[in-house]
């Protein structure tokens, strides 16, 4: 009888962990373009793995930052693991939009760039979504602040989710995994960060989530 009490007990222990253990998701996103390195501009890619780890806290607060690691991959220099993080949406300066923020740092580089979403995009939000404009340095130096980013065009950098690829698209949508989701919330985790991420727009481009 007490082995059973005690089994029932670490049974019901378990489940109270599981319960309260936060809700995620995560999914790959595949960039390319160049990027302007050591005086002269490249071709550049970069392979990332996006994990927010509780989606509940960043829904209501769009500052909570999702970890970011990958590959960097750049003209005559070796592929490089990196890591870092990325702020998905949170307000821009002077209330200007939002802005996606990258980032990452490998064993020699790091970069710091922003995606731009206006709030009048409509359906250019697309455009919007997937161009990231960043600076490529050497790692510990100074970068470039939000501000001078998005008002003063100090970027040297440009890379782009190809989202006019079916190939890119497929692979970006297929990539989406819950975390720590019991299967019966794993649609209102998936609609609640189509939601977010497009607001307005989600229902008429996600019917099936909305």
């Amino acid at each position: 009888m007490k082995r059973l009490f005690a089994l029932m007990l670490l049974t019901l222990l378990a489940l109270a962990s599981g319960a309260a253990s936060a809700r995620g998701i995560k999914f790959a996103e595949v960039m390319r373009g160049y990027a302007y390195w050591e005086g002269e501009y490249r071709n550049a890619s970069v392979q990332l793995n996006v994990t927010i780890q509780d989606i509940d806290a960043w829904s209501t607060n769009l500052n909570y930052p999702a970890t970011v690691t990958g590959t960097l991959f750049m003209d005559r220099v070796p592929a490089q693991p990196i890591n870092g993080t990325l702020v998905i949406l949170a307000p821009a300066p002077g209330d200007d939009g939002r802005l996606l923020t990258y980032k990452f740092t490998s064993a020699t580089l790091q970069f710091n760039g922003i995606k731009h979403v206006r709030d009048s995009a409509g359906a250019e939000v697309f455009d919007d979504m997937t161009t990231l404009h960043g600076m490529f340095q050497s790692k510990g130096q100074t970068p470039p602040s939000i501000p001078e980013l998005l008002y003063q065009a100090l970027w040297t950098s440009e890379l782009h989710f190809e989202w006019w690829d079916p190939t890119t698209v497929w692979n970006f949508t297929m990539s989406f995994q819950t975390i720590d989701t019991p299967w019966y919330e794993v649609l209102e985790v998936q609609a609640l960060f189509v939601q977010t991420v497009f607001g307005a727009l989600a229902s008429t481009l996600f019917p099936w989530l909305c």
